[in-house]
C-alpha cells in the first residue's frame, strides 16, 4: 500500500503535466519538457522496481531511507521544471512525510520534514513568484505545516504500532487459550459430542471417537451410528452394550443441554464414559470379598467336620471287621469309600482357604500354558481348531506349580464345555500390555447364564453332575496370591472368555 501510494503520486504528476499540455498545444516546448517527463519516469521507476521483491526492500531501512531522500530531490526539481500549481507539489511533500512517518515513525518522519522543508524553501526562493511579504509568511506557514505533519503521522504510527502489538498479544493469548481448551477437550477420558437439536454431530472429541469406533463423524446424524442415544432428553443417563467378545463395551452415555451462542442455536452436549474396566473391577472387588467371607467360613466347617470324620471312619472299619455276609461288607465299603470323598473335599477345601505363600520365582507363563496346553490334549474334542499364540516373551514373579494348576482348570472347563459344540475351536493368547500381562482365553461353547457367571468363583458351584466346584474357585485364590485380577466375559450360545491380568514384574505390592 505504502509504495503504490508513492508510486502513484509520479503517475499522478505525470497524468496532469499530459492533460495540461495536451489542452495548451500552442504552448509546448519539448526541449524544456523533456527534462521533466524524464524526473517524473525515474521516479516512477525507482517505485515500481521494488514489488518484484517488497519484502526484501522493506527490510532494508537504509536503503528505504534512501529512496525517500530521493523523493524529495524529485519533487523539489519537478516544482521547478514545471508550471503545474505548485500545491500539487505541496501535497506530495506532505504526503511523502506521512508514508516515512508510517515507515519510520517520528524520527524519520522529521528527517523526511526537514529535507522537504529544504527542498521546498530552495524551489520557492527560485522560482518566478514575487518575493513579498505574503510569500514569506506562506512559506513559513507551509514548513511549519511539515513539522507538524511529521509529528502526527509519527506519533499516529507509534499508537498504531502500540495497538497492533496488544492486539498481536490478545491474538495469541485467545489462540493459546483455544489451544488449550482444544487440548483439553481431546484427552479427557471421557468422550464429548455435541448435536444439533436434529441429532447432526457436530464435534466430538479423541475418546468419543474411540468409543464409537469411527473418526469422521461430523456431518452425520447420531441415530445413524448410536441409535440407542437417540430420542435422550436432557438430564437423562443410559447405560448401553456395544460390540461383541473381545471388543464388548459398556458405555454410560448423558445427556445435557446446552445454549450455544456462537451458533445461536440450542445444542446437546453427550457424555460418554467408559464403565468396561470399571465393572470388571468391581466384580473381582465383590469376587474377593466373598472369597475372602468364604475363606474365613471354610477353615472354620473344615476342621469341625474332618475331626467327627476320623472317628466316623475308624468306628466304620472296627464294625466291618465284625461282620459276616457279604450284603454287609458291600455297605461298609460304600459308607468308607464316601468317608474318603468328603475328606478328600475337605482337603481341597482347606487348601483353598490355606493362606497362600508369596509368589517370588521367575516364571515364564508362555512355558507354562504350552505345558499346560500338552497336558490337556486327552480333554480335547474332536475336530477342535486351536489358535495359539504365545510370544509375549514376558517374566513375572510368581510359583509354576500354582499358575500351571490355575491354567489347567481353566483350559480344561473350556475343553469340556465345547464337548458337545459343532467346530470347536479354542483361543490362547498372551499379550504384553502397558499394565504388564494379559492372558486371553477364549472357547467357542454353549456359554454361561449371567446368574451362572456371577458365581462361577464360588466354591461348591458347579454345572457338571460329578464336579466338585472348588476347581476355578482355587484357581481364583492362585491368581489372586500373584496380584493378577480375572475377568470373565461370557453369553449363553456365545461362549466364555477368560481375561487375566498380570502386573510389571517391577510393581509394587
Amino acid at each position: 500500500m505504502i509504495q503504490g501510494a508513492r508510486a502513484g503520486l509520479y503517475l499522478v504528476v505525470l497524468l496532469l503535466a499530459l492533460l495540461s499540455q495536451l489542452t495548451q498545444p500552442e504552448f509546448l516546448n519539448w526541449d524544456l519538457l523533456k527534462n521533466f517527463y524524464m524526473f517524473v519516469l525515474a521516479g516512477l521507476f525507482l517505485h515500481l522496481v521494488p514489488f518484484f521483491n517488497l519484502n526484501l526492500f522493506f527490510q532494508k531501512s537504509k536503503l528505504m531511507g534512501l529512496s525517500f531522500a530521493i523523493d524529495i530531490i524529485l519533487i523539489s526539481v519537478l516544482s521547478l521544471r514545471t508550471e503545474l500549481h505548485q500545491t500539487l507539489f505541496l501535497f506530495m511533500y506532505l504526503l511523502t512525510i506521512i508514508l516515512s512517518g508510517i515507515v519510520f515513525q517520528s524520527r524519520g518522519a522529521f528527517l523526511v520534514a526537514l529535507l522537504s522543508s529544504i527542498g521546498f524553501t530552495l524551489g520557492a526562493l527560485l522560482g518566478p513568484e514575487m518575493k513579498s511579504l505574503q510569500f514569506l509568511f506562506i512559506l513559513v506557514l507551509n514548513n511549519v505545516a511539515f513539522f507538524v505533519v511529521a509529528w502526527l503521522s509519527g506519533f499516529l504510527a507509534e499508537q498504531l504500532d502500540l495497538l497492533g502489538e496488544k492486539l498481536k498479544a490478545q491474538g495469541l493469548s485467545f489462540r493459546s487459550l483455544q489451544k488449550l481448551n482444544e487440548a483439553i477437550v481431546q484427552t479427557i477420558p471421557s468422550g464429548l459430542l455435541t448435536t444439533n437439536l436434529n441429532g447432526e454431530i457436530l464435534t466430538l472429541n479423541l475418546k468419543a471417537q474411540e468409543l464409537l469406533q469411527a473418526k469422521q463423524f461430523e456431518g452425520h446424524n447420531l441415530t445413524e451410528k448410536f441409535p440407542e442415544a437417540s430420542g435422550m432428553k436432557a438430564g437423562e443417563s443410559l447405560e448401553v452394550h456395544r460390540g461383541a467378545g473381545d471388543s464388548l463395551q459398556l458405555i454410560r452415555v448423558r445427556c445435557l443441554n446446552q445454549d450455544n451462542e456462537s451458533l445461536q442455536e440450542q445444542t446437546k452436549l453427550y457424555i460418554l464414559d467408559d464403565l468396561t474396566q470399571l465393572r470388571r473391577l468391581e466384580f473381582a472387588v465383590r469376587q474377593s470379598e466373598k472369597m475372602a467371607a468364604i475363606g474365613q467360613l471354610a477353615a472354620g466347617i473344615a476342621h469341625e467336620i474332618r475331626n467327627p470324620l476320623a472317628g466316623i471312619s475308624g468306628s466304620v472299619e472296627l464294625l466291618g471287621q465284625q461282620t459276616q455276609t457279604e450284603d454287609d461288607r458291600k455297605l461298609f465299603k460304600i459308607i468308607l469309600r464316601e468317608i474318603d470323598r468328603l475328606n478328600h473335599l475337605i482337603s481341597e477345601f482347606l487348601d483353598f482357604a490355606k493362606p497362600e505363600k508369596i509368589p517370588n520365582d521367575s516364571v515364564d507363563i508362555d512355558s507354562v500354558i504350552r505345558e499346560v496346553l500338552s497336558l490337556t490334549e486327552s480333554y480335547e474334542p474332536k475336530e477342535l481348531h486351536k489358535k495359539i499364540d504365545l510370544e509375549s516373551k514376558v517374566i513375572i514373579s510368581g510359583q509354576k506349580d500354582k499358575l500351571k494348576q490355575a491354567f489347567l482348570n481353566i483350559v480344561i472347563n473350556a475343553l469340556q464345555a465345547m464337548s458337545t459344540t459343532k467346530n470347536p475351536r479354542l483361543e490362547v493368547e498372551t499379550q504384553k500390555n502397558s499394565e504388564g500381562l494379559l492372558v486371553r482365553i477364549k472357547d467357542n461353547g454353549p456359554g454361561m447364564k449371567p446368574e451362572t457367571k456371577t458365581r462361577i468363583f464360588e466354591p461348591f458351584m458347579t454345572t457338571k453332575p460329578k464336579g466338585t466346584g472348588l476347581g476355578l474357585a482355587i484357581t481364583h485364590k492362585i491368581l489372586e496370591s500373584h496380584r493378577a485380577q480375572i475377568f470373565v466375559e461370557s453369553e449363553p450360545d456365545l461362549g466364555s472368555q477368560f481375561l487375566i491380568q498380570f502386573p510389571s514384574r517391577d510393581s509394587t505390592v
